[in-house]
Order: structure tokens, then C-alpha cells, then sequence
């Protein structure tokens, strides 16, 4: 439910704080007050296109903030929000949304998002409806849901028949994945071709570096000999000065006067570790000068190599791993094409008995809504007879819209529609046709009345549905709404006496010149508040008498409507 509502320089609009409650919130005032203000901000923060003239005349900025209490379906938002980033774990969500002259900004619990994110995050939230807005259940894709909330155990039927249509798809796709015999042929060639391209390649893990070590030492030759040569001359000295020898050299005087100095005998071990040390590298370099391996180097061999391996890896992958990848997926491939007979007669005869299974179930959830139509049509016409409707007809249309189950949807196979006449002689039309946005008003009232137990939206608003209704038929009005509000919050903005009367909220706006500007207030209203409305909404005058007693009769019936059902 909305607990709270912030609107910051919207039209008239400077700043307006509305705390508000479970159950019914009634808002009224004097035309022009600001009332539609109220629901255009509303609108516009659960993702309305944002209208820049909205913007309080000499700001820069409007914003509007709401914030939900206790909602029923918290879960579902939960995951969303968290899938989005965003944290969520109070059982509260802030919604805010502001605008400037050239942009528009989107927040939910403080962190922003896409208009988009917003969008799908209230429409879970909040069902607004307006004389000239049809509600989300008047759409053909949601009154499915409706009707399906009549189904009693449904949903252990339709898991079946969700696990079985998502069998027989997989089974189709397994089918498609042979494709006809032609391209079969073609693949298998393709295949064939690649396994035996990767087999003749024959590659080992490290041998591309390999060979480029090899290549580079080739072209380098004179270069490794000639330092080679000038390595050796340095270690081993023609003229008897190698380092070597000199080491030796050094070694020898050590030893000599080690005797004498017993520190010296450690330094003369280290001294003779570094002369065997230079002795093996001097005779390394030595049979790497004479040994002739980059002289016998085939580099017209070790260039066509590599160019093998690179094309390999260009066609199959960059690495060993990822080529023995290829390989694999495609030997498997080339396997289940080489049998694919046979196992397209297996999948075959598993689609045609999943087929049998999946219409099997889709019949019976037809069978289940052609039953729960008929409730919901008599309950919804009983509904919109008590709204001065008597005339009109109302019926389910529930056809099958294709033979084919690989068209079947997760609802099976029935096309819903709530079809309308209001008046004897006309025919019945879809709801989105019905012109008259009073009938189409009073029509949701019936239907918000008779699903309201089924419904997971917590807050619905209402703007002046109830404009051309008057008398008993008013009077109904109010006790539907009522109905409606003791299972979810209910903000409505209204003209008729009766509904202020039935408000378990009342709330005044109005509209007032300070320092020379207007603005918009709203003033939650105590019980002779109350009163005072209901004779401005009656039509009476401020001080008579007769309007006040009229208004506490109006105000009492409400209570004893309302207490005789919270009794039963």
C-alpha cells in the first residue's frame, strides 16, 4: 500500500504531504481545487510520459515521491529489485521520479533506474484506473489470469501442463536440430572433412613455441656464433687470461694461505664451487659453438609447420584445448547425424506421445475455465445489475485458437476474451470497444468487486469513476468500493456524497492565494471535517442545519453498512 506521498512543484503544487492508510482514502474538493494534480503527479511518479509543462511555474525541478508499506507481494518485487542491484529487504520501496526542462530521472530505494525497471516494479504495485484509461484487466492478455483465478487447484494443473509443453518443445527442437536429409548429407561432409583436417594436423601441447624458437635461433645464427665465439675467448683465453684460469689462478693462492686463516677456507670452497661452475659453462658454450644444430635446421620444413598449426588454429581455435574441444563436439555431431534414422523415429514417436499428453491437459484446462466462466459471468452480472446495468450482457468468449501444439502458449490453447453489450439490442463487443466510459467504469467497479480476493495488486486508484452516477445507484457505488477496499488500500477521488460517507479516510483539497501565488493543500480530515464535506458534497449550505443532520444520517448508514459486513 502507498503509507506515503511527497509532491514537489507540480502546477500549482509547491510541496504536499499525504500520509495515507489501509482501507478506503477518499479525496474531494471544489472543482479546480487540484484534485487531478494529485492523480497526474501519482501517475507520472508510476511512469506516466513525463509532461514538462507540469512543472511549477518559476522551478526548475518537480518531483514526486511515494513510499510502499506492507506489501502483500513483496517477494516477487524482492527478486526483481535484487536481480537488479538494488536493496530491498524491509518490506518498503521508495519510488521517486523527477523532472527538469530537458530530463527526466527515475529512482527506486534511492538508486536510479530505467524508466523501464520502474514501470514493470508499480504495475505490481498500484492499478490505476481513470474515466478515459481502461485498467491492465481490461486487456485481453490479463483477463485469462482473471478467469484462471476462479479455477479451484488450477495451478497443480497447469504446472503439469507447463512441465509437459516444455517436454514436447524440447523434444521439437531436437527434431529440427537433424534438419532434412539434404542438409544432413552436407553436414556430415563438413564434419568429416574437419575431424580428419584435425587428425592429419596431429598437434602436441607446446609445439607452435617450439618451432618459433627454433625458427628465430635460424635467422639469428651469425649473431648466437659470434657471441658465442667471443663468450668462449672470454671463459677459456687463447692468451692464458680466460676467466677460467684466472679463477683458478685465484683459487690456488687462496688455498695456499688458507693455513693460516682458517675464514679463508670457506671463501676458498666458494671460490672452487664458481670455478666448476665456469669450467661446465665454458665447455657448454664450447659444444654449442661446434655442434652445427643451426646449420642443419630445414626451415622451408619448420615454416610450412607453422603454417599448418595456424590455420588449424584459426579454423578450430586459438589453443590445444579449444581445438580438442571442436573435436570432440563435432565427433559427437557427426555420430548422432550418421544415426539420425533412428533416432528421429525414436523422437518421433516421444512428440507424438507427448503431443497426446499436452492436448490432453490443454482440453482439460478448457474444460475447468468453460466451468469458471459461467461463475465469474453470473457474478459479474449480478454485480453490474446492482450498478443500474440491468439490461446489460455479459459473456466469457473462450475459443481455441490453433491445432497445432507447437504453437501452444503456457496458458494451453484458449483465446479469452470479456465481451459487453449495455444495452438491449446492441450486440456484445469487446470491453476496449465500449464507448461509454460511465458503463466501462461501473463495469470495473463489478469486476474489481467479484476478483478481489484474487487480485495480488495492493493499491488501486480511482479518478472519478463514479462522474454521471447519483441516487441508489451512488449509493451502491460506495458500498462496492467499500467492498473492494477491506482487502486492499482504495484511494479514490470523488464528487458523490455517499462514497465520502464510506471513506475510513477522509481527505480535503483545496485551493488557496499565498503571497500572491496559488497552491494546492491537502488537509486529512477529523470527523466534523467529515461532516462539513458531506454537506458541501451534498450540496448544502455551510450553516443549515437540515444539511448537517442529512450528513450525520449519511455518515451513520455508512457505519452500519460497514459494521454489518465486518459482523458477517
Amino acid at each position: 500500500m502507498i503509507s506515503y506521498l511527497n509532491i514537489k512543484n507540480v502546477a500549482i503544487i509547491s510541496s504536499l504531504e499525504l500520509e495515507l492508510f489501509d482501507g478506503l482514502n477518499i479525496l474531494s474538493g471544489e472543482t479546480g481545487a487540484g484534485k487531478s494534480i494529485v492523480i497526474d503527479s501519482i501517475n507520472f511518479v508510476l511512469g506516466d510520459r513525463a509532461d514538462r509543462s507540469l512543472i511549477r511555474y518559476g522551478e526548475s525541478t518537480a518531483s514526486v515521491e511515494v513510499v510502499f508499506d506492507k506489501v502483500k507481494n513483496f517477494s516477487e518485487i524482492q527478486k526483481i529489485l535484487i536481480d537488479s542491484g538494488i536493496d530491498c529487504d524491509d518490506n518498503q520501496i521508495i519510488v521517486t521520479r523527477s523532472m527538469t526542462s530537458d530530463k527526466s530521472e527515475c529512482r527506486i530505494n534511492r538508486k536510479i533506474v530505467p524508466l523501464s525497471l520502474l514501470r514493470s516494479v508499480v504495475s505490481l504495485l498500484v492499478d490505476t484506473h481513470t474515466q478515459n484509461e481502461h485498467q491492465t484487466l481490461l486487456k485481453t492478455s490479463n483477463q485469462i489470469r482473471i478467469l484462471d483465478g476462479f479455477l479451484p487447484n488450477l495451478n497443480d494443473i497447469k504446472k503439469k501442463y507447463n512441465e509437459s509443453l516444455a517436454r514436447y518443445k524440447s523434444i521439437c527442437e531436437e527434431i529440427n536440430a537433424y534438419s532434412d536429409k539434404q542438409q544432413r548429407e552436407r553436414e556430415i561432409d563438413m564434419l568429416s572433412y574437419q575431424i580428419e583436417e584435425i587428425d592429419k594436423a596431429a598437434l602436441r601441447e607446446g609445439e607452435e613455441e617450439e618451432l618459433k624458437a627454433k625458427r628465430s635461433t635460424y635467422y639469428n645464427r651469425q649473431k648466437i656464433v659470434s657471441s658465442l665465439k667471443t663468450s668462449y675467448e672470454a671463459l677459456s683465453g687463447e692468451s692464458g687470461f680466460g676467466a677460467t684460469r684466472l679463477v683458478g689462478d685465484a683459487l690456488s693462492e687462496l688455498k695456499r694461505i688458507s693455513e693460516y686463516d682458517p675464514d679463508l677456507i670457506d671463501l676458498s670452497d666458494r671460490l672452487d664451487a664458481c670455478r666448476i661452475e665456469l669450467s661446465d659453462i665454458e665447455e657448454t658454450v664450447y659444444d654449442k659453438l661446434n655442434n652445427g644444430d643451426m646449420e642443419n635446421v630445414n626451415i622451408d620444413a619448420l615454416e610450412k609447420r607453422l603454417e599448418e598449426i595456424r590455420l588449424i588454429s584459426k579454423k578450430y581455435g586459438k589453443t590445444i584445448e579449444d581445438i580438442n574441444d571442436y573435436y570432440q563436439k563435432a565427433t559427437e555431431k557427426l555420430d548422432r547425424l550418421l544415426n539420425a534414422e533412428s533416432q528421429l523415429n525414436k523422437l518421433e514417436k516421444k512428440a507424438e506421445e507427448s503431443m497426446l499428453e499436452l492436448m490432453a491437459l490443454a482440453e482439460k484446462l478448457h474444460e475447468k475455465r468453460i466451468e469458471a466462466s459461467k461463475k465469474l459471468s453470473k457474478a459479474i452480472k449480478q454485480n453490474i445489475a446492482d450498478l443500474g446495468m440491468k439490461n446489460a450482457v455479459f459473456e466469457i468468449r473462450i475459443d481455441k485458437f490453433t491445432d497445432d501444439c507447437r504453437k501452444y502458449t503456457e496458458n494451453g490453447f484458449d483465446q479469452i476474451e470479456f465481451m459487453l453489450s449495455p444495452n438491449i439490442g446492441e450486440p456484445v463487443k469487446p470491453l476496449a470497444k465500449i464507448a461509454s466510459g460511465g458503463e466501462i467504469s461501473r463495469f470495473m467497479l463489478a469486476l474489481k468487486n467479484v476478483i478481489a480476493e484474487i487480485d495480488d495488486v495492493d493499491t488501486l486508484i480511482f479518478d472519478e469513476i463514479d462522474t454521471g452516477i447519483s441516487g441508489v445507484i451512488a449509493r451502491v457505488v460506495a458500498e462496492k468500493m467499500y467492498n473492494i477496499s477491506r482487502s486492499r488500500q482504495v484511494i479514490a477521488i470523488t464528487h458523490l456524497p455517499q462514497l465520502g460517507s464510506m471513506a475510513d479516510e477522509n481527505y480535503l483539497i483545496e485551493k488557496r492565494v499565498v503571497s500572491g501565488k496559488t497552491m494546492t493543500f491537502v488537509e486529512h480530515l477529523e470527523a466534523d471535517g467529515v461532516i462539513r464535506e458531506l454537506m458541501r458534497l451534498s450540496g448544502a449550505v455551510e450553516n443549515s442545519e437540515v444539511g448537517r443532520n442529512n450528513a450525520i444520517e449519511l455518515k451513520e448508514k455508512a457505519n452500519q453498512f460497514k459494521l454489518s459486513l465486518n459482523n458477517q
